[in-house]
């Protein structure tokens, strides 16, 4: 079917946001901040990419910034005061056409939705995490003025990271 594999290609990281924010309205009656999306946007990126193998969307890439991950094209379009009631029937037809996608979103909100922003940003700079293993390796800490600030976390480090810890 010709018209579903052009579909699945126009989703992009900011659909997939966008269905992060629904997901918490309609679940939980919970509005979710910038920094809240960007966490759960990555944890259903790594799951996705651990799971299957490919990356969810190709617009954008998880890059290292100082409170976490950070997907910069969600942070700098995504309005987290939006309610988002519904969607395009081409949209939804998209999102539908990847029904392993729409689960791991569903079952990210479900899980995280009422961790705060520091909660989250706890829980991506854990030693060992991806956005950790990106800035300092294996090794500690360093000062601010040394690090790296806006490197691409590689796929290989989510991707192994979120097959063990989902």
């Amino acid at each position: 079917n010709k018209k579903n594999s052009v579909t699945m290609e126009t989703l992009t990281s900011l659909d997939y946001a966008k269905l992060i924010q629904f997901a918490a309205v309609r679940n939980h009656m919970t509005l979710l901040n910038r920094t809240q999306i960007n966490k759960i946007l990555f944890y259903v990126y790594g799951v996705y990419l651990a799971e299957v193998g490919e990356s969810l969307f190709n617009d954008d890439t998880p890059k290292a910034w100082p409170y976490g991950p950070v997907f910069p094209i969600v942070n700098k379009k995504i309005d987290p005061e939006q309610v988002i009631h519904d969607f395009s029937q081409e949209k939804i037809d998209a999102y539908r056409a990847n029904k392993k996608a729409m689960d791991i979103v569903v079952k990210a909100v479900d899980k995280l939705h009422n961790l705060s922003a520091y909660k989250l940003t706890q829980w991506s700079h854990q030693k060992g995490s991806p956005w950790y293993k990106t800035l300092f390796g294996d090794g500690d800490i360093m000062p601010d003025d040394q690090i790296k600030w806006n490197q691409e976390i590689p796929k290989k480090y989510i991707q192994d990271y979120f097959k063990n810890n989902k």
